[in-house]
């Protein structure tokens, strides 16, 4: 699955109309190489309006959330870049309401983003690189079933249900263990990014 995935990526970046229909089935591995294709570009719109990157961060990790809750009406897309874009205006939006309730920053008065936008990215692909790292060394010290449940869904984008028969185990069984995989994670990497959000931080890991 994994190279089929990949192949449809290889062969052509700006048709990615196979992939969607992968996330729209609900394949998280194809949703985590749509992330892995468009996080550059959404991080440097959210930066544009916000010149802030722990406020883009979370814009990103906001953006990409609906992005997957709308992700059975994707294929309806036709130009992904403007439908983020928009999507990123919407999020931003929201988090100055949220942050800054009495001063307000109206997005519709604002200019369209430049075509050569600045590259601000170059910084937040070394935080990610290095958190990757410090997430592997942390996973591969999970107790055996804890880690074996968390990769399962973690790599191959398995439902609790699909992992539970695999591994022949009760449904529950394998809620609790993504659990405790989850807060484990999350105690041990927190105070190597304790500016990162909760919600990046799980987007993170998935």
């Amino acid at each position: 699955m994994l190279y089929k995935i990949w192949s449809i990526v290889d062969n052509n970046r700006k048709d990615i109309h196979a992939l969607l229909g992968m996330i729209e089935q609900e394949n998280r591995l194809a949703f985590n190489m749509f992330y892995d294709i468009y996080y550059d570009q959404v991080f440097r719109y959210a930066y544009y309006f916000l010149k802030d990157a722990e406020a883009s961060r979370e814009v990103v990790a906001d953006v990409f959330f609906s992005v997957w809750q709308s992700r059975k009406k994707l294929l309806q897309i036709e130009n992904m870049e403007t439908y983020l874009f928009i999507a990123v205006r919407n999020e931003v939006t929201r988090y100055n309401k949220r942050s800054h309730p009495t001063n307000i920053l109206s997005l519709d008065h604002l200019p369209d983003l430049p075509e050569t936008a600045s590259d601000t990215s170059t910084d937040d692909q070394i935080v990610y690189k290095e958190m990757e790292q410090l997430l592997n060394e942390i996973i591969s010290e999970l107790p055996e079933k804890c880690r074996i449940i968390f990769m399962m869904a973690r790599q191959e984008g398995l439902k609790p249900k699909e992992i539970a028969e695999k591994l022949t185990i009760s449904e529950n069984t394998v809620r609790v263990q993504m659990k405790i995989a989850i807060d484990k994670i999350i105690v041990r990497i927190k105070p190597y990014y304790p500016d990162l959000t909760f919600s990046i931080l799980l987007a993170s890991l998935f």
